[in-house]
């Protein structure tokens, strides 16, 4: 089993399961897109999770180093396109970190909305040592979340970071002594967000992204464009009515 997802309570569980290190081959990546066209229309929350130690190595170096160029350029814009489809779900996406997250595999949790790790993991993004750059938005997304002079010191320097510091950098939302404290925190972060409406939730996602390379006269129009989406929301209406009592 490469991918094998569960649906619980409006929750989508993507568990990523592909022996020993979630190495992101052409096979896991098919499995893994898949899986993604088949999150219920109503899930409110969707957690990538791995069933192998770490949440994933990155790239499989061992397919790649029998690729030709072309076969390499392709497989690293299918591995970006397949990021962007996780960066573009509706409802809120968490990355649930247990041990190592690395190359491609942090990039695979930086197109989440939200990362959340145990105090044993180790984070980076080691490109540059191996000769290349982050290639599967990892330079982008990086920069948006920590800001221009700490993306460039993970990237630049290749280093793997402990869980403590990233942290400290903004990498990762919240740290956890343990797995269990961890499922804890997410189970009651998802019912936090499955309480609200759901159109409303997407929407506000929608908005927020739309903030990243548009100017704020932009935001603005384009924020007010959703909100006018939500004057027929059923929950809206329902909500409204109590008031009239």
């Amino acid at each position: 089993i490469k991918i094998n997802s569960k649906y619980i309570d409006n929750v989508t569980f993507i568990e990523m399961n592909n022996p020993p290190v979630n190495a992101l081959s052409t096979c896991f990546l098919r499995d893994l897109s898949r899986a993604l066209d088949k999150i219920p229309a109503d899930a409110k929350v969707v957690v990538f999770k791995s069933l192998v130690k770490g949440f994933s190595a990155g790239a499989d170096l061992k397919e790649r180093a029998y690729m030709d160029d072309k076969s390499a350029i392709d497989t690293v814009s299918d591995i970006g396109e397949l990021f962007q489809k996780i960066e573009s779900i509706s409802c809120p996406t968490i990355a649930r970190i247990e041990g190592f997250a690395l190359g491609g595999g942090l990039e695979l949790a930086l197109s989440c909305d939200f990362r959340f790790a145990t105090n044993n993991s180790v984070l980076g993004l080691p490109e540059t040592n191996l000769g290349i750059i982050p290639g599967a938005g990892g330079t982008q997304r990086l920069v948006r979340l920590i800001g221009l002079s700490k993306a460039k010191k993970w990237i630049f320097t290749a280093k793997r970071f402990d869980a403590v510091k990233a942290l400290e950098d903004g990498v990762i939302d919240k740290l956890f002594n343990a797995s269990e404290q961890m499922d804890d925190f997410i189970d009651k972060f998802a019912s936090d967000i499955k309480c609200n409406s759901q159109s409303a939730v997407s929407l506000s996602k929608k908005a927020i992204n739309y903030a990243y390379g548009n100017s704020l006269e932009e935001g603005l129009s384009f924020e007010r464009k959703q909100y006018l989406k939500t004057l027929d929301n059923p929950d809206r209406l329902e909500n409204l009515e109590k008031f009239k009592k």
